[in-house]
């Protein structure tokens, strides 16, 4: 159990504090507005809120392919249809906020609030502060007795069997987390590069990219490959996103001009 609680906290301090902790770094260093970073957040927000209604909507139409009977072919499907209409969002959201928010949003730093905003709002949203909640549901009923107890049996059952689990899941979730955040940043990035470049065609490498990372990592979720195998891959995604950001000048900050029209006194 204490292991496995400190592993948890450790898990909570990578998916909630360090994403808000870089929002400082680029605060107070980079002087990038915390109304910027707004606006990454706030792209996360509208793009689940977009998904879902068009995901919905699509069902509700009667929109289907014809598989042959196979269920397990038409969940794929759909999940396939999620991930694909998540990454297209998600870039067009960006990229429609860099260009049409009255303000300079099309240079590195003010790309980076919006790129830790998103991946910020994404790691609290899905794992941090459900995290938090199961874990304050741990701890509140660590010493329950399934025979005095009038909870329900489910509930207790549910309990018990997570407070059996290995110590290092939270561990490598936190690790995937990381590579989530690394590809969000390279993602919005690589839609800066329209702007810089005048070239719209890097909105397609912005999407491809972000299509390729998470249809990946959730196709081998859902073929039942170990957990272990996805983290590792997750984490060779991320080198190659952090190779990405290198070919792509994205770490040359100029910090005696930091910011630009963004600054502000943190």
């Amino acid at each position: 159990m204490i292991l496995l609680s400190i592993a948890i906290v450790i898990a909570l301090l990578v998916t909630i504090v360090l994403p808000i902790v870089f929002g400082l770094f680029l605060n107070t260093r980079l002087k990038v507005a915390w109304r910027v970073l707004s606006y990454g957040a706030l792209a996360y927000f509208v793009v689940q809120a977009l998904s879902s209604l068009l995901y919905t909507g699509i069902g509700s139409i009667g929109v289907t392919v014809s598989l042959g009977g196979s269920e397990m072919t038409l969940s794929a499907a759909q999940i396939a249809l999620s991930v694909a209409l998540g990454a297209l969002l998600g870039v067009l959201v960006r990229w429609g906020a860099m260009k049409y928010i009255k303000e300079d949003l099309q240079n590195l730093e003010a790309a980076y609030g919006i790129g830790v905003g998103y991946g910020t709002a994404e790691s609290v949203m899905l794992v941090g502060l459900p995290l938090l909640a199961t874990f304050v549901a741990m701890l509140q009923n660590i010493n329950i007795d399934p025979l005095t107890t009038t909870l329900e049996p489910e509930f207790v059952a549910q309990i018990e069997e997570l407070w059996q689990v290995s110590s290092h899941i939270p561990l490598l979730g936190a690790l995937e987390r990381v590579a989530a955040f690394v590809m969000h940043l390279a993602v919005t990035i690589l839609i800066l590069q329209v702007f810089k470049r005048k070239n719209a065609k890097w909105l397609a490498a912005a999407f491809g990219l972000e299509l390729l990372v998470n249809g990946l990592i959730v196709g081998m979720a859902e073929a039942g490959v170990q957990y272990g195998w996805i983290i590792l891959v997750s984490l060779v995604l991320m080198a190659g996103n952090l190779y990405l950001l290198y070919r792509l000048h994205a770490f040359e900050f100029d910090i005696t001009k930091a910011g630009g029209d963004v600054q502000v006194e943190p």
